[in-house]
């Protein structure tokens, strides 16, 4: 296994820290990752066979309020890049035709395999 930078292994080269850089600790995410998304265990080898043998779940984040929700909606709407009319216009117009073709061509693929078929077992 290669070492990451920051991280500590020991000498049957499992992962056994992960240092930190302040950089990363403010990005959040939980005490356990390696940085590659990866959970890292914080004691002892995986077989040890001490104690329950699961993690403890992160702490519960709390909740935002159905107006602070709204806050955060409309904040986020304001930063979209909405097409102007015209290009609205446009890919409307270039959505309907190709309707229109590709249902004419199907519609002139289904008439020439029905009259097909029907010359074919005609009696």
């Amino acid at each position: 296994m290669l070492k990451k930078q920051g991280q500590e292994v020991n000498e049957a080269g499992e992962v056994v820290a992960t240092k930190r850089t302040p950089a990363k600790a403010k990005a959040g995410g939980s005490g356990g990752d390696d940085g590659g998304g990866k959970r890292v265990s914080k004691g002892g080898a995986s077989g040890d066979g001490g104690g329950s043998g699961g993690r403890t779940p992160p702490p519960a984040e709390e909740r935002t309020s159905p107006i602070e929700f709204a806050r955060e909606v409309r904040s986020e709407i304001r930063k979209v890049s909405w097409p102007t009319r015209a290009e609205v216009i446009n890919y409307s117009l270039v959505v309907f035709f190709t309707v229109v073709v590709l249902t004419a061509f199907i519609g002139a693929l289904d008439w020439l395999f029905s009259i097909s078929i029907l010359e074919l077992f005609k009696p």
